[in-house]
Formats: structure tokens, sequence, C-alpha cells
């Protein structure tokens, strides 16, 4: 059939439709590549030439049996150009692709040659016996990102296919046995191309690079293959190759001022050596100095050279110092919230003149609220609070918490907020609501920690009262534990303990478990355990909560001078024989609560008998240190007198440490009439018998002493000046039976006793004679 007919072109047109709609299905079949494909750019098409070309194909019919073999030779010649293309493009070009976008913009190389003939497509259901120009892509390529096991190209084979004519002429249909053919080689493909060249290139790239070359059994060395000295010179190395001290080294190259800095450093550590004379250390200074000036604000802020500018400030003259103050006053606030600049305004403030430290502290006018807040600021207003500022310095910085009045102007006559309040009574609510606003944001547990904010919460307490004293302290009961470490703090939580409610109370004790051995060693944080054993009428939750927790500790709280208060309160509180006046003073304002309903004493026997029976016990193991220490000896006075239950136990164990072989003027071992500590304890248990005689008591220290110490020691005792004031005890003691068993056993003694030469001697001859009945004069007849 003569497939140039024009009366057959719209046959013809109709298979290369067909053609078309099989390449399109082909290439839906997977997704694009990543990037932009040949197939997107050029749009390749298996199709006749154009039609202005018609007529030169059909003057060349002649030469060609039919359509199909001049398709299959054309396309095949161009198949080989396009190779050949390839070929020079791959031997060119030695750059390695970076993405796959790169690779996949590529030209695809062409594996096999393509033959293709319109009978292929002139069945749609049969599946095509050669590869297409889109598989010869995507083997080229690869496979693309994100592409599944379904869209993998499957390996075709040489098959007879069977072929069937369609169309208009049906009738001539034949079957076509195509025989098989020899599988070809496969080629290359571009990705191989492409690696090798990588591989190439990275060698290329390399430090140094030997080519040899085979000259028989020898190698040579291609002299070509190492870099020049002027490139090594000229090329920098990547940090990536360099140490880690060596990078650090490259960023702080470039950094400004590197230079300056590394001659400032090296200075620096030649000046704060110790031992270093002030000669040289003065000349060091000036040249630091010389090289520091106009970058101190600069320098302040790194932490390497912000120690040269504390160095600097700490040895430089008043005169440097004045200069560098200078140049950062007004950087003051700035440098107070820099992690290290504030080391420096330290420094400033311990070595700088009065009135250089006024100047720092006056630059916090007006932003205290807010530098109280800052992590780093609130040190340094701290620090200048405490050790540097005067009164008037420190009512400056409390005031701004008083208002926005107070802030603004300044008064310098008052010293006080109780004399703000005195002079001008009526703005009292006024300046209690400010402080209740100023005082909300910092009840964090980071910012309670500073003794200023401790002030100020004090003086809210002393003058507030109601439901804004109320609301202060629901607040605040959970975050007592951090600010218990100072005078005002204590004070403070004592004030939540005496006005809070039951509720309060019982969330204040309960923070303070696990804490309660530290909180009672501390010098004001023990005043608040005697607030709560004052007011607290759930003694049961003071037990479990608080006591058992200092009782399995109870040696360490011993020995201390603050958890021996506790324990005394305990047992005797407010003993003025135990407990200043002023502290006595200070627990009476909580007797003003409201919420306590028990009877005070019927709590304080509650808490005194938990407690008793193990301090008894306590000085029972522990006699001989607690009697030989002078710290402990109002402890064992207060808990043999007022300890609930038979203190027998106890007073028998001192006993038998006062029965032990005593030797006058033996300096190695101390007996306890003669120890500085020891006598003085021995003497109040026994004076301390006079009181149990009042509240007649059976059990006395005395009487259990003389039944425990062997006939004839109490000579011995009288050997010495101390024994003779314990023997004067004895006989003060107002008792018969002590009185008369002493005199008993002193009674051969009278003489010696007069010609000894200490004091104590004479008192006992004078008490012996006074308290033995007078004879009866002899009269000579």
């Amino acid at each position: 059939m003569d497939y140039f007919d024009e009366t057959n072109t719209p046959l013809l047109r109709r298979k290369l439709r067909i053609m078309h709609s099989k390449v399109s299905r082909n290439r839906s079949m997977r997704s694009n590549p990543e990037g932009n494909s040949l197939m997107s750019n050029k749009k390749k098409k298996l199709s006749l030439p154009p039609a202005d070309t018609m007529d030169t194909l059909r003057k060349k019919k002649q030469t060609y049996d039919n359509f199909d073999d001049f398709e299959g030779k054309y396309l095949a010649q161009k198949s080989k150009a396009l190779n050949r293309s390839l070929e020079s493009n791959s031997s060119l070009d030695t750059t390695t692709p970076d993405t796959l976008s790169q690779i996949s913009s590529i030209a695809p190389y062409s594996d096999v040659t393509m033959h293709t003939t319109l009978n292929h497509f002139k069945k749609a259901k049969a599946k095509p016996s050669d590869e297409t120009w889109e598989n010869a892509v995507s083997k080229a390529r690869g496979e693309p990102d994100g592409a599944e096991k379904s869209f993998h190209a499957k390996k075709l084979s040489r098959t007879v296919i069977k072929e069937d004519m369609e169309g208009e002429e049906a009738e001539h249909k034949e079957d076509k046995l195509v025989t098989p053919t020899k599988p070809l080689q496969r080629k290359k493909s571009i990705k191989v191309h492409i690696k090798n060249a990588a591989s190439k290139l990275k060698i290329l790239r390399s430090k140094s690079k030997l080519n040899t070359s085979k000259a028989g059994s020898k190698r040579k060395m291609d002299v070509s293959a190492f870099p020049d000295e002027s490139t090594v010179a000229m090329k920098k190395p990547k940090l990536k190759e360099l140490s880690w001290k060596e990078r650090r080294h490259e960023r702080k190259m470039t950094k400004n001022n590197f230079e300056i800095i590394k001659k400032a450093k090296f200075v620096w550590e030649e000046m704060r050596r110790h031992k270093l004379p002030d000669e040289k250390r003065r000349k060091l200074c000036e040249e630091l100095f010389k090289m520091v000036s106009g970058k101190m604000y600069e320098f302040a802020l790194a932490h390497d050279t912000a120690r040269v500018v504390q160095c600097l400030v700490q040895f430089g003259s008043n005169e440097q110092r004045t200069s560098i103050m200078e140049e950062l006053k007004d950087n003051i606030v700035g440098m107070c919230k820099s992690k290290y600049a504030k080391f420096v305004i330290r420094k400033l403030l311990k070595y700088g003149t009065k009135q250089q430290r006024s100047f720092v502290i006056k630059q916090f006018h007006g932003k205290v609220r807010k530098l109280v807040r800052h992590r780093e600021a609130s040190e340094i207003l701290e620090l200048a609070y405490n050790e540097y500022a005067n009164a008037a310095q420190r009512l400056s910085i409390m005031e701004e918490f008083y208002g926005p009045s107070f802030t603004l102007f300044k008064n310098h006559a008052t010293k006080s907020l109780d004399q703000i309040l005195t002079e001008q009574p009526d703005k009292k609510d006024m300046i209690l609501s400010n402080m209740k606003e100023a005082l909300l944001p910092l009840v964090d547990k980071e910012i309670l920690i500073h003794s200023m904010i401790h002030r100020i919460f004090f003086e809210f307490f002393t003058y507030a009262s109601g439901k804004m004293r109320s609301e202060m302290i629901e607040l605040l009961r959970e975050h007592l534990v951090t600010i218990l470490h100072t005078r005002d703090g204590a004070r403070v939580a004592m004030h939540c303990v005496w006005h809070g409610t039951a509720k309060d109370r019982k969330v204040i004790i309960k923070c303070l478990k696990t804490h309660v051995l530290k909180v009672c060693k501390e010098e004001y944080g023990h005043m608040v355990m005697l607030a709560i054993i004052d007011v607290v009428d759930d003694t049961r939750l003071v037990h479990k909560a608080l006591l058992d927790e200092m009782l399995k500790s109870l040696d360490e709280v011993a020995q201390n001078q603050y958890g021996r208060k506790v324990l005394i309160y305990l047992l005797s509180p407010r003993d003025p024989l135990h407990f200043h006046p002023d502290i006595v003073h200070v627990l009476q304002e909580g007797d003003k609560n409201t919420t306590s309903k028990k009877d005070g004493k019927v709590r304080s026997q509650e808490l005194a008998d938990y407690v008793s029976s193990a301090l008894l016990q306590y000085v029972v193991d522990h006699s001989r240190d607690l009697v030989m220490n002078n710290n402990t000896l109002l402890f064992i006075l207060a808990v043999i007198s007022h300890a609930r239950g038979d203190p027998t136990e106890a007073m028998l164990a001192i006993s038998k440490i006062a029965a032990e072989p005593f030797v006058a003027g033996n300096c190695d071992n101390f007996h306890i009439v003669e120890h500085p500590a020891g006598h003085l304890a021995l003497k109040r248990l026994i004076l301390n018998d006079k009181e149990r005689i009042t509240a007649n008591e059976d059990v006395l220290f005395s009487k259990i002493l003389l039944k425990v110490v062997p006939p004839g020691s109490l000579k011995s005792w009288a050997a010495c000046n101390r024994g003779c004031f314990a023997l004067i005890s004895l006989l003060e003691v107002d008792d018969d039976d002590v009185t008369t068993a002493v005199k008993q056993q002193l009674s051969g003694i009278r003489k010696s006793l007069k010609k000894m030469t200490f004091s104590g001697a004479h008192l006992l001859v004078k008490k012996l004679e006074a308290s033995s009945p007078t004879r009866p004069q002899m009269i000579d007849l």
C-alpha cells in the first residue's frame, strides 16, 4: 500500500495520534524526576518529518521498499547522532553534579539502538517489543526521588510479536512473525560516567598526587603533580582540617582589636601575680591602661577582657580609676545586666572612692523595680544595698516601692518608713497598696533570696492588716523556706505563721519538711520554729512534720547553739534563764493573733510530753560530752529540771562521772570537780535541788550523788578550790540528810582547810562552822 498517497493522509495521521497517546501514557506512569528534564524542555516526538519535507520524501520513495524500512533507518541514524553528541559531551564535562536536579538535566544516554515502527502501535493492547525513548531516559537518569517499586522499569525481552492491522483495510490482515533477536550488550549509563568523573575530580583536588608510569620495573614520579610552594602558602586551610584550638584561634582573629587583646592579656597574666613587686606592677598598669584606654566598655562585655579591666581597677591608681569611671559612667546600668561586665561594677564599688560608689548607686535611681527582677543586675543591687550604701541611700532604694511620688521627689530628711507614716499618716493606704503592687511580681524563688526584698516584705507586714495581709500570706506561704536566712525574712515568716489561717499554717509546716534540721541551726530561722511552737494548735501535725525529723538528728541539733534553743523552748518556753528579753518581746507579738484557740499551757504541755523521753535518754547516752562542754551546761540543766518523766537515770549517769577517783592538780585528765565546765554543771545541778524541794519532788541530785560517790572522796574534793565550792553547794541545799552526810565526811579536815591558801577552803571552813551546833562554854570553878 502506498502510504504517501494523498488520499491516505487521514489514516497516517490517525496512526501517528495513536503512537503519541501511547508514548504519553508511558511517560505518565511515573512521576517527573527532580529538576527540569529533557522531556519537559524539548518534547521529542517519534513521528515522521514535518509536512514541508513530505515532497522530498516522496521523491525518495523508490529507494525504500515500504514506509517501515524508511522509518527504522531514519530513527537509527538519528539515535546514532545523538549517541555521538552525548559521548563528546561526557568526555569534555568533568564537573561533578551536586544535586539530583543537575543530574536530571543532563541529556539521556541511549543504551540501545531503537527500532520503532508504526506496526508496534497498531494494536492498542499489545505490549511494546522494544524500548521507547522514555525508557531510555529513565535508565540514563536512574530512579527519581520518591519513585516506588511499581514504577520500576521492566526488562524487555525480544519475543515473537503478532501484529494485527487495523483500519479501513481490515481484509488484508496477516500475522507477521518477528524472529528473536540477540540481546544487545548494555553500555555504561550516564550515571556511571558521572560517578567516575566525580572520583577523578576528587583525586585531582587532593593535597598531593603522585602520577606514576611504568617503564620496565621502575616508576617515575611526576613532579608536576606536587603543588607549588607559593600556591601552598596562598591556600587557606578549611576549618574542618584544623584542630579545636586552631579553630578557636581563627574565630578570635576575626574579632576587632585582636592584637590589642592578645597583648593586654599577656600583660594581665604578668600583673595579677601575687609576688610581683609594686614598682613593676605600677609600670604594667600604666602600659595596660594605655592599651585599653578608649575601649573599656567593649572590653568589659567579653569574658576574657573583662578580667583585664577588673585587674586594672583593682591595682590601678586613683587617677586611672577616675578615667575608667569617666569612660564607663554612661553604661553603668547596662553593665549591671551583663554576665561579665557586672564584675567590673563590683570592683568599682569595692576599690572606688566614696564619690564613685555614690555615683554608681545614684545610677539606680528610678530603675530599682526593674533591676531587682533582672537575674544579673539584682546581684549588684543587693551588694550595693548591703555592703556599701548608707542609711539615706538605702532609703532612696526602698522609696521606689512606696510609690511614684517618692521615686520622683526625694526627701533626704526622712530616714525610715516609720518616720514617713508618722509625718504623713494619710498616705498609709496609698503606700501599702503601691507596695503590694510592687511585691506581687517578686514572689519568685530566684528573687526572694535577696535581703533587700526581705526588708520590703517586712515593712509591708509591719503596717498591713486585714484582707491585704491575708492575700499576701496566701501568695508567700509556699516560698518561706527561701527567706529564712535573714533577720527580716525570718520576721516575715513569723508574721505569716502568726496571722495566717489554719490552712496557711498547715501549708507552711509542710513546706518546712526536709528542711527542719537546717532551719533549726540558722541564726534567724530558729525563730520561726519558736513561733510555730507558740501558736500552732495542731500539735499532732507539729509532731509528725517537725519534731520527728528533729529527733532523728537530735545529736546534731543539740550540738548547735540555735538548735539547743529550740529544744529548750519545747521544755521551758520563754524562760528568762535561757532566752533574752528582746527575743521574748518579739515572740509576744504573736499572742495577739486571732487564729489560735487552744490554751498556751496545754499546747506547751503536749509538745513537752512528746520530746521529754528522747531528751532524757540523750543525756544518759552523752552525759560525759555534755557535762564537759560549757555550751551544753544550760541544756543539761533544762532537761533535768523541766523534762516530763523520771530524771533519775540522767542524774545517776552524771553522778558516776563524779564518783571517779580524783587527784588534785592532774592536768592530763581533768576530773569533773576541777574541770572548768564540769564543776559549774555540778554546782548548778546541786543548787537546782532547792527548786525541786520547793516543788515537793522526791528525786534530788545531791542525794543520788552522795550515794554513788565512795566514802572519803569528798575529802579529796576539798584539796582544790573548785572542789571546795562544790562542797559549799551541797551544804546550801538546806536538806538535813545531805548536810549531815557532808559534815561527817569533812569532820577531820578542818585544821587542814585552815592551812589552805585558796579562798574556797576558807569559805568552806566558815560554812562548816556556821552550820554546826554551838557548844556550851566550860566554866572553871
